[in-house]
């Protein structure tokens, strides 16, 4: 097919075939070839997103063990025996298309697409333990084939031990005089000593050799000779066991050759799959989106066979709508790189590979011309401009409605006029047939046409004026100009010379010329205060999301220091339950003594004073509160006509229920209880008792550093007392390095203090022997 082959296709299927694990898998990839059925587009799509989402999320088995032993396999089923390394091979498959199914039975309900190829593989774990423990990876057998092997390589070792030792007697022994050098070798698989000709006969045996010169004759020694057949024997034996064994593990093959015939052809076709995915990941591909109608549109888009580190994207948009594209420009500008970046994305995703850009929608095309570079032919007598027709014509004469048509410099090689002319007649003719057409062109009739024919539209690839080098960037919407004048003086075309072609060109050519670049600086000015707009708003975005994130942490900051707030008065309220519960006991062991009974009820009424302030110090309001609150068993409640809360006991269905206030238990109507969580702080708040404020204002810090030990002391013993008030669990206490007098005094204490359950020296970012954490109880 020519568009694979302008477009250089090939490339794309020898990087996909190295990325294949089997031959099979590569052997896939080398014959690939896209699809113009819309359905399989989507379907080879659907394969490589699976195979794509596996990859990414975990590593699945190797199939690189698959070797394609496809014939072997057909040969032992039809009774030959194998060689140790095919059957080998065959084990090496049958494991690796065994864990890959066990793996993708497991996670089948994740890739049901993937599934299917190794659903009907075989499994035959015996028979892979049978190979393995037969074979060696390089195809030799092992001596555990079978105990018959064992015993014969083991009398072959010790024959072969005996030899040794009985030759080399000859060369250490009284008859290393006789020989020419002290060594013994081997002739033909005999172990022979270089005994010299004049002592012929000292030893008896068989000559095996002689030296070039006739001095030196190499004889196996009789003795040596007779251990030497039983080794030839012992030899003899293991070649027919080991063909024993081959013969053996061939035929249980045979029973399995076929389906995993069969499964090795599958997984090759999986191997293929996985490898689309992970081209997809080297190119850092996009899966395209279905889109309605023809076309292609790719944002970010990279030519696939150059360097991704210097490449220019491009995002264009051809098709859905618009019949034809024109892309204008100056020479050495990218448009040739364009036009083969948009064919060969076109073709990759219908062969079901994600092209390398950002985001890709696709209306399948049914067919693709491309008519790219020097048609020249000189073996068909064609010149460029005869090449680039016979392309058009071969197109123009097979074309279907919805196929994506290539050109580069369309109308080229001729004269322009003509040219200009005949490329319009080309161009209107494929977009009237149904075709989407993507073409550059220098002519500046074809801009014209591009701009004032419905269905097609101008693009330009940015060329800077200043520095006079093109950007490679691609701009949609309006045409470029060529720029040929300002090329050439920049290339060394004397100044003189392009000063002339300007004069030649006409003022109204060169009006226009002048046109096309104040446009396109113009544009070019509009997208970086377009591109200066976007930074703007997403950095005022970013402070939007940065200040509605504060608000939320403020908001979370409060509702944690609310919770703070409630523990301490929780902890602070079981301070009060405990003294009350003294009090009573108090009440209870007292005499019928007035001044006891006044001054414990004074007690009481005092308690239940700071506890109302406390409990009203810290009640969210109604607007804070994080939503209405019911009336349910076992909540806390407020009372009509008493000042301190209790607990709900009864479900408030009832008409009368109990409550539990304090020691007290009362049946009161339902309809005169309120949640405590919902009342709102009263405006008049009492004067705070000044132990309360004590323990709500405690810190969890003491210094005593410098201080005078009984000064020390002291203050520890108030600020312990206050820290256990206010329910803290912990405190520190710095009180300096110093001598370590002071330290010691502090940890004498707090190992004496009955509400100290333990202290420790601070950590180094807690100030080291300088400080002491108390935990409290």
């Amino acid at each position: 097919m020519h568009s694979l082959d302008v477009l250089e296709f090939e490339a794309i299927r020898s990087r996909l075939a190295s990325r294949a694990e089997t031959a099979i898998g590569g052997d896939i990839a080398r014959q690939l070839a896209p699809s113009f059925d819309a359905a399989e587009v989507w379907a080879r799509l659907a394969l490589t997103a699976e195979a794509y989402a596996l990859i990414g999320k975990e590593s699945p088995p190797s199939l690189g063990a698959i070797r394609d032993v496809r014939s072997a396999l057909t040969r032992a089923e039809k009774g030959f025996a194998l060689g140790g390394q095919e059957i080998y091979e065959i084990g090496s498959a049958l494991s690796a298309m065994r864990g890959m199914k066990r793996y993708l039975d497991s996670r089948r309900g994740d890739f049901p697409k993937l599934w299917p190829f190794v659903q009907n593989a075989p499994e035959a774990p015996r028979l892979e333990d049978s190979i393995f423990s037969s074979v060696e990876g390089s195809g030799e057998i092992k001596d555990s084939a079978s105990p018959e092997l064992s015993r014969i390589r083991q009398k072959i070792r010790s024959t072969q031990s005996k030899i040794v030792d009985r030759v080399q007697s000859y060369v250490s022994g009284k008859a290393r005089e006789w020989l020419s050098d002290p060594i013994y070798t081997t002739r033909e698989g005999r172990y022979v000593v270089p005994l010299k000709a004049e002592h012929k006969g000292k030893i008896r045996g068989i000559v095996h050799d002689s030296s070039a010169s006739g001095q030196t004759v190499y004889i196996e020694p009789e003795d040596v000779l007779q251990m030497g057949n039983a080794l030839r024997e012992a030899e003899s034996a293991e070649r027919e066991e080991c063909e024993r064994v081959l013969t053996q593990l061939s035929g249980l093959i045979g029973t399995v050759a076929e389906l995993a015939r069969e499964g090795i052809e599958s997984t090759g076709e999986l191997d293929f799959v996985l490898a689309c995915a992970r081209l997809a990941y080297d190119f850092k591909g996009a899966l395209p989106k279905k889109w309605d109608g023809y076309g292609i549109a790719l944002t970010g888009a990279r030519h696939p066979l150059l360097d991704p580190d210097r490449v220019v994207p491009v995002t264009i948009t051809v098709g859905f709508g618009d019949r034809g594209l024109l892309i204008t420009g100056p020479n050495t500008g990218g448009k040739t790189v364009a036009i083969k970046c948009v064919g060969l994305c076109a073709l990759m995703a219908q062969s079901g590979l994600f092209p390398p850009a950002d985001e890709v929608k696709l209306g399948a095309f049914s067919q693709v011309w491309a008519d790219i570079g020097d048609e020249q032919s000189l073996q068909q007598s064609l010149s460029t401009f005869s090449g680039h027709i016979r392309n058009i014509a071969d197109a123009l004469k097979h074309l279907r409605p919805g196929a994506l048509v290539l050109f580069d410099e369309i109308g080229a090689g001729t004269d322009p006029a003509e040219g200009a002319a005949l490329a319009k007649a080309i161009l209107s003719e494929l977009t009237g047939r149904g075709a989407i057409v993507l073409a550059s062109t220098h002519y500046g009739e074809l801009k014209a046409f591009a701009y004032n024919t419905p269905g097609f539209q101008n693009a330009a690839m940015e060329f800077d004026v200043k520095s006079l080098r093109p950007t490679y960037r691609l701009i949609m919407g309006a045409p470029g100009a060529s720029h040929a004048l300002k090329i050439a003086e920049r290339y060394g075309i004397p100044g003189d010379v392009v000063t002339k072609a300007k004069e030649s060109l006409g003022s109204e050519a060169e009006d226009v010329g002048l046109m096309m670049e104040k446009l396109e600086l113009a544009q070019r000015q509009s997208r970086i205060a377009q591109s200066d707009a976007d930074k703007r708003l997403h950095e005022l975005r970013k402070v939007q999301e940065t200040a509605e994130r504060k608000l939320k942490e403020a908001d979370e900051i409060r509702r944690t220091v609310h919770a703070q707030a409630s523990a301490q008065i929780e902890a602070t309220l079981r301070e009060i339950r405990i003294e009350a519960e003294e009090i009573f006991e108090e009440l209870k062991k007292a005499k019928v003594d007035e001044k006891v009974v006044q001054a414990a009820r004074g007690n009481l009424k005092a308690l239940q004073s700071l506890g109302q302030e406390a409990k009203s110090q810290f009640e969210m309001t109604p607007e804070e509160a994080p939503g209405e609150l019911k009336l349910e068993k076992g909540c806390k409640v407020k009372v009509e006509g008493y000042p301190q809360a209790g607990v709900l006991l009864d479900e408030p269905t009832k008409a009368q229920v109990a409550v539990q206030i304090g020691p007290l238990r009362i049946t009161v109507a339902s309809t005169k209880l309120t949640p405590v969580e919902l009342l709102q702080r009263s405006p008049q708040k009492a004067q705070k008792n000044l132990s309360l404020q004590k323990a709500m204002s405690v810190g969890r810090e003491l210094h005593i550093r410098a201080k005078r030990a009984e000064e020390a002391l002291e203050e520890l013993e108030k600020f312990l007392d206050d820290a256990l008030l206010a329910g803290c669990d912990s405190v520190r206490i710095v009180h300096g390095k110093g001598e370590g007098i002071l330290r010691g005094l502090v940890r004498e204490r707090l190992r004496k203090h009955p509400h100290v359950a333990s202290h420790r020296e601070g950590e180094p970012g807690e100030g080291g022997h300088g400080v002491t954490i108390a935990v409290l109880r």
